[in-house]
């Protein structure tokens, strides 16, 4: 009982101190997503878009005791995302626009821009840690143009952490949200591996140079 005292003691301390919006990070452990497709992988380049602005994107949620947390979640998420997709592409790269090189013009490569919703809560009056957060993810899968949808996929992971956990490492909920959400993703793709082949199939040319 003393030593959890005094470990509240200290966390309170760190509250009154950090100012109103404490840094946590979103960063998964990359070796657990990976293993996490199994099975036959959809044999097209995908190209994981995300803008320069997306990376340096601040977001600031409720914390515990009145505060709040303040993380970059693009940034965090950006080598996740990269992983769960090679999970399930046989082919995946990274981009910051439509433009970049890496996106090229093969009718064949599927383009995923991401977009990220978290929401975040702790029911403490003295530790700011959050102790429940959510990230949402949606990828909308696009043609190498970005301008025709193929399919959009949206999960929704959950990560709680309890005070004797999150002493020692004030991002965990966070973590093991994104964690959760990325998880998820992978399965989430696989349910829709066959509009992605038959969409990519259909967007390769023909033998006389003009698509299907």
């Amino acid at each position: 009982m003393p030593s959890r005292l005094l470990a509240l003691f200290a966390l309170a301390v760190l509250f009154v101190l950090g100012g109103c919006a404490h840094p946590i990070q979103l960063t998964p452990d990359p070796a657990q997503l990976m293993g996490k497709g199994g099975g036959q992988k959809i044999d097209r380049p995908v190209v994981l878009v995300v803008s320069d602005a997306q990376l340096a994107q601040e977001v600031v949620t409720p914390g515990g005791g009145g505060d709040k947390v303040s993380y970059k979640p693009y940034k965090d998420l950006q080598t996740g995302m990269y992983i769960a997709l090679g999970e399930v592409f046989t082919r995946a790269s990274l981009a910051s626009s439509l433009s970049d090189p890496r996106v090229g013009t093969d009718p064949a490569t599927v383009v995923v821009t991401p977009e990220i919703t978290t929401t975040s809560y702790s029911p403490s009056l003295f530790t700011w840690p959050p102790t429940v957060f959510t990230v949402t993810l949606e990828f909308a899968f696009r043609d190498s143009k970005g301008t025709r949808t193929i399919t959009t996929v949206r999960v929704q992971g959950e990560g709680r952490a309890e005070f004797d956990e999150f002493k020692s490492d004030f991002s965990l909920s966070s973590k093991r949200a994104a964690q959760d959400a990325l998880t998820r993703m992978v399965k989430a793709i696989q349910e829709q591996a066959d509009t992605l082949r038959r969409w990519s199939t259909a967007a390769l040319p023909t033998a006389e140079g003009a698509p299907h």
